[in-house]
């Protein structure tokens, strides 16, 4: 009976070792396909764009109410007008419980800092004038997701890790 239960909680902590190894994998694809797109976003022209509207959106997905940061910029390039949209990430409403609290503070202020009319620097798509994201300095909340990512990579890949040596040495352990 104790070989049993044994081999039952190796062959667990080995799925979730194996499922842990599969989302680093998944992790690391989206990392690499965002990083390298902020990375050639960065080495966009950058020009003055004007703030024309923003503010704060209400979504919600379920049960869950949030909010995020809608912007409108107007800028030229080579004489013409383009206009291009700004979104930040969603933040919990204020009344929904949240951990840290407050997260709708960041977005708070960002638009504070912002204001209708407020001259901001942009990178603009060369191959799409309509295209832009705001210089690393201005970015809205949330943004870059690069950060972010490779720390749920560095949590993934950790996870995954420990499982499997904890599989290999219980199974170790068993052969004795």
């Amino acid at each position: 009976m104790v070989a049993n239960s044994q081999v039952g909680w190796r062959g667990i902590v080995g799925l979730l070792g194996e499922f842990a190894g599969l989302c680093t994998i998944f992790v690391l694809i989206v990392t690499v396909a965002e990083g390298w797109q902020e990375h050639a976003q960065a080495q966009w022209p950058t020009t003055m764009a004007r703030v024309e509207k923003c503010g704060l959106r209400r979504t919600s997905s379920g049960r869950r109410n949030g909010y995020y940061i809608d912007c409108r910029l107007s800028y030229e390039v080579g004489g013409a007008e383009f206009v291009a949209r700004l979104y930040s990430r969603t933040a919990p409403a204020p009344e929904v419980w949240q951990y840290p609290p407050n997260q709708i503070g960041p977005l708070q202020e960002w638009l504070d800092k912002h204001p209708q009319g407020t001259k901001i620097t942009v990178h603009f798509d060369p191959g799409n004038h309509g295209k832009a994201v705001p210089i690393e300095s201005e970015q809205l909340p949330g943004r870059p997701r690069t950060p972010n990512n490779l720390r749920l990579l560095r949590i993934a890949a950790i996870s995954c890790a420990v499982l499997l040596v904890i599989a290999r040495i219980g199974s170790g352990t068993q052969n004795r």
